[in-house]
């Protein structure tokens, strides 16, 4: 293992990779800046309450005028990451910042913001300013054509786990009968020009259905195989050009093919520019000469550089699998949903209402409006996730307790629509909210109800 991932490999295929991952982020800063007033608002303190990630409440929004500026030093440095200057420093300060931006409002998880922002930190650490780079030329010491081929794997890995368990996640019934591709693309012969018609037709959601389905599983499998690879990308290339065609998912379907492409040959990059440019990019690159560490100092080194990718390589295979020790199906509970990779698998609306019973004031009772605390965003989420209902109804206790009272329940009559079926309670409206603690992370917890005909094949409205 030690030898296979330390095996000498050319740079050109990870220097490549910096350069997407660093177009990507300067795109992910000014989109930040045009992200719209809503959500601007939510990110800059201007609703009365943020749902946070558990662990993460410290997060608070910024004033307006410094996530402006946290942007545009964000931009800044993505800059430096295209151009290789100051690469460490400026890869892992724009970590922070993306990070930060992601974790202030939950109600805008997205699963590529989540990779992003995991990559975000990877890159830090990977070695992708040793050549074609500022740093390269400033300091020769680190300049080489050649690295080990553990950061490459690394990147490999991060696309696998998410091709594969988004393969996984697709194997439900209602994603084998086109369900939701079919509700989606419902009216697409009106918004989507030339093959919007086509679209439409319902034998074309359970085509995509199923073609999702089998390139998710299949891969890894065919970009690792050299005889396969160069078809199969095309086949990603068409799978992405129509999602970013027919849906908004912002850069996931550049990114996705970035990191699918570090499944090729590292010298991938090298042999393509050598055909356009052969005087000045050589097809066999030179090794040159690197200060190599004590042959002790290398040992820990590679044990420290195994360990992390042991630790890292659990992670990612183990947190998609939580929600399988929790009884129920997880596009409908929300437990263990997160970070899982179930990425566009149901269409699920709610409503409901949320009401204050104040006790010491004989039992008053106190009818809640979302509209006044949460932006459209926030109240979608709210009323389909059980989590951030939670969090909404600890708000409104600590809310009232600051007002002097001292017992504080609160109770959340929320149902929600899964797949067009029709609404079913999704909390126990009978529950005190305010007296339950947080969701337990592996356990289930009993407030939250369990649908029955979640995959039913009764018919279904759009």
């Amino acid at each position: 293992m030690a030898n296979w991932l330390f095996r000498k490999i050319d740079i050109s295929s990870l220097v490549f990779f910096r350069l997407v991952f660093g177009f990507l982020a300067l795109y992910k800063s000014i989109d930040f800046m045009n992200s719209g007033k809503s959500r601007w608002k939510a990110l800059t303190g201007g609703y009365d309450f943020n749902f946070t990630y558990y662990g993460f409440e410290w997060v608070q929004p910024l004033p307006s005028n410094v996530l402006c500026a946290l942007c545009c030093i964000m931009a800044g440095l993505s800059v430096l990451i295209i151009i290789g200057y100051s690469y460490r420093l400026a890869t892992f300060f724009y970590a922070l910042g993306y990070t930060y931006i992601y974790l202030i409002e939950k109600a805008y998880f997205l699963n590529h913001a989540y990779l992003f922002s995991m990559l975000c930190f990877v890159m830090c650490l990977l070695p992708a300013h040793r050549a074609f780079s500022i740093d390269a030329r400033l300091h020769p010491s680190i300049n080489t054509q050649f690295i080990s081929y553990w950061p490459v794997f690394l990147l490999q890995f991060l696309m696998g786990v998410v091709y594969f368990y988004g393969g996984i996640a697709k194997l439900n019934p209602d994603w084998l009968r086109g369900i939701p591709l079919i509700y989606w693309l419902d009216g697409s012969s009106e918004e989507i020009p030339i093959i919007g018609h086509i679209l439409d037709m319902n034998f074309v959601g359970v085509l995509m259905s199923y073609g999702g389905l089998i390139l998710d599983l299949t891969a890894v499998y065919f970009l690792s195989n050299k005889r396969t690879r160069g078809y199969f990308i095309v086949a990603v290339l068409f799978f992405h050009a129509l999602n970013k065609l027919i849906f908004n998912i912002g850069i996931f379907p550049y990114l996705s093919l970035g990191l699918s492409l570090m499944y090729f040959s590292p010298d991938w990059p090298r042999r393509l520019l050598h055909r356009f440019l052969p005087n000045l990019i050589s097809l066999s690159p030179q090794q040159h000469s690197v200060a190599c560490p004590s042959l002790l100092n290398e040992i820990w080194q590679k044990r420290l550089i195994i360990g992390f990718i042991a630790i890292f390589c659990a992670y990612h295979l183990l947190m998609p699998l939580r929600h399988f020790l929790i009884p129920g199906p997880a596009d409908w509970t929300e437990e263990g949903h997160r970070y899982a990779w179930h990425m566009m698998l149901r269409t699920k609306k709610g409503k409901g209402q949320f009401t204050v019973k104040l006790p010491s004031e004989d039992n008053r009772v106190i009818k809640i409006s979302t509209k006044k605390y949460l932006n459209t965003r926030q109240r979608k989420k709210l009323f389909t996730r059980p989590d951030m209902a939670l969090q909404f109804a600890h708000f409104l206790r600590d809310k009232y307790r600051k007002k002097g009272h001292e017992d504080v329940e609160v109770y959340a009559d929320i149902k929600s629509k899964f797949n067009g079926r029709g609404y079913a309670q999704l909390i126990d409206p009978n529950v005190d909210l305010a007296q339950i603690c947080c969701c337990k992370p592996m356990k289930r917890d009993e407030w939250i109800l369990i649908r029955d005909d979640v995959y039913s094949y009764e018919r279904m409205s759009r």
